[in-house]
């Protein structure tokens, strides 16, 4: 019985040790160029220079055309402005009196209306792929792309698309609108730092 126990457990420890030395492989960048600094998801939103930047990212099979899952990056670097500012509207909301029965449905209104205004602002500014060497749930060695994608806007353009989506929209009272109005800025100016 103990050889049995032994048996087992250091079967598991091989298999673990093996599991755990299982690490991703890049097997082929683009252009042939070490990935860059920005191509990160420790901070996806950041600022330089008086712009906003967010950074998108999607992954894939290997078979996958490299334009498509570009385009999917692309979008998911735009729907982080989106979800910040829709997080902001949230948190305004949650600290009025007056509509907050509505709350969560008019942050996401306002949050998809500024990003609307914002689309006219935002601008591509790099992509990144990389064709990984890395292991499915079962352990099984499988090929990924992986896409990042990094986009700006201009600190201003923020500003006036949070102004004109509020300014918009007669729904809300005057006073809701400069509480939005400064909170929103505020949190632009804090993202700038």
């Amino acid at each position: 019985m103990n050889n049995v126990c032994f048996l087992m457990s250091t079967l598991l420890v091989l298999i673990l040790t093996s599991c755990a030395s299982h690490q991703d492989q890049v097997l082929q960048t683009m252009e042939d160029i070490e990935r860059p600094e920005w191509a990160t998801l420790s901070q996806t939103i950041h600022s330089k220079g008086g712009k906003l930047y967010a950074v998108g990212y999607t992954e894939g099979q290997a078979s996958n055309r490299i334009s498509a899952l570009m385009r999917i990056s692309d979008n998911n670097a735009r729907y982080e402005f989106s979800r910040e500012i829709t997080n902001q509207m949230n948190f305004i909301y949650q600290n009025l009196e007056e509509g907050v029965s509505e709350g969560g449905q008019l942050s996401r209104f306002y949050g998809t209306e500024v990003s609307k205004f914002l689309a006219h602002g935002i601008r591509q500014e790099k992509r990144y792929w990389e064709k990984v060497k890395t292991f499915d749930a079962e352990g099984e060695p499988t090929i990924r792309l992986r896409i990042y994608s990094l986009i700006s806007i201009r600190e201003s353009d923020m500003k006036k698309a949070i102004r004109q989506a509020i300014n918009d929209k007669k729904e809300i009272t005057k006073a809701i609108k400069q509480k939005i109005d400064d909170h929103m800025v505020s949190e632009v100016d804090k993202m700038m730092q």
